[in-house]
């Protein structure tokens, strides 16, 4: 049986969440990417006409600057390549800088190429950080004829995980 590449959202939703929207390899909080879109979307709709690097689709450093580096993936602990499943214990938050750095490396090699540097923050990591995603649930409400099929998919996944209500 082949098991396919990519995760269900309701699947990357639950890594997310378990990983309290963090790093596995270097412990940054990540953003929900989709959220940014919205939050473009809303300024805009606020009269600012402004141009705004918040979000690019290809995640562009020259468009969308925070989503090159910190923007939420899923990545495989266990490559893909080297035959990691597409299963939660196999899947880790990362963000976007290094998820690319990492590549296919086992988690292993690049801990120690990379290795991860306690964050010192005066109070620890975060608690309810959500990677932005309440404000993605909020902002599609506002907009739902704007949002892609994609973008449903991920609302379905983000509701029904908590049980969101709108």
């Amino acid at each position: 049986m082949k098991i396919p590449r990519a995760a269900s959202r309701a699947i990357q939703v639950q890594v997310f969440r378990r990983d309290r929207w963090l790093c596995r390899w270097c412990g940054c909080p990540v953003i929900f990417a989709p959220t940014l879109r919205y939050l473009a979307e809303f300024v805009k709709q606020e009269g600012l006409d402004v141009p705004l690097a918040y979000y690019n689709r290809n995640w562009r450093r020259r468009d969308a600057p925070l989503l090159d580096h910190v923007g939420a993936v899923i990545d495989h602990v266990e490559a893909h390549s080297g035959g990691g499943a597409s299963v939660i214990a196999n899947l880790a938050t990362a963000c976007n800088k290094c998820n690319g750095r990492k590549s296919d490396s086992s988690a292993e090699a690049f801990s120690k190429r990379r290795p991860r540097i306690p964050v010192k923050g005066k109070y620890g990591d975060p608690l309810d950080w959500d990677g932005l995603s309440t404000l993605f649930v909020v902002l599609v409400a506002k907009s739902p004829n704007a949002a892609t099929s994609t973008e449903r998919a991920w609302l379905r996944a983000l509701k029904s995980d908590r049980q969101i209500s709108n």
